[in-house]
């Protein structure tokens, strides 16, 4: 079987009831495009698995991820990105905020030759603390990685494979 346009990685917890909504908003959003929606449970305790597998069962470009224990988001985004094999591989997170319905439009974007897009924002529906978490994970960047202020390092993004695989070579216990 050829490797797919796109491969989409979701960690998801807590995410039972919203699964089968993504699902479809992701084949709505990409009828006429190859794609793959990789799903990793990050070992939920709610029957998020169980709505994944159900998916998998009715959509054959919906993969299920099961992980032995809870690691977070960003190990579970890492299990994810293992298993994509799409030239461009999209990070979304798995409560609808971010919308599938965009990923065409970063996916215009990064074939004009950029490694990675990332979506911006105009106002975030989110918890106060989660907006004073990015608040200082934007802080963080700002003075350790030298990323300039003006730039959003948004979770929603586009990526190359070829920077996914590069990324996937990181071991250590921080990714």
């Amino acid at each position: 079987m050829p490797a797919p346009q796109l491969s989409i990685v979701i960690p998801t917890y807590k995410s039972a009831a919203i699964v089968p909504n993504l699902a479809q908003a992701l084949r709505d959003a990409l009828q006429d495009r190859s794609y793959e929606a990789i799903f990793v449970n990050d070992r939920s305790p709610d029957k998020s698995w169980e709505a994944i597998c159900n998916e998998a069962n009715h959509d054959k470009q919906v993969i299920g991820i099961h992980l032995r224990k809870n690691v977070g988001q960003d190990r579970a985004i890492m299990a994810g990105l293992s298993e994509a094999r799409g030239a461009y591989v999209v990070i979304m997170d798995d409560d609808l905020q971010h919308k599938p319905s965009d990923i065409p439009a970063l996916y215009d974007e990064v074939i004009k030759g950029y490694d990675v897009c990332y979506a911006n924002f105009f106002k975030k529906k989110q918890s106060p603390i989660k907006n004073l978490y990015s608040w200082v994970a934007g802080k963080f960047a700002e003075r350790v990685l030298h990323k300039p202020p003006h730039i959003y390092l948004s979770p929603f993004k586009i990526i190359k494979k070829e920077v996914v695989d590069a990324a996937l070579l990181y071991k250590g216990p921080f990714p």
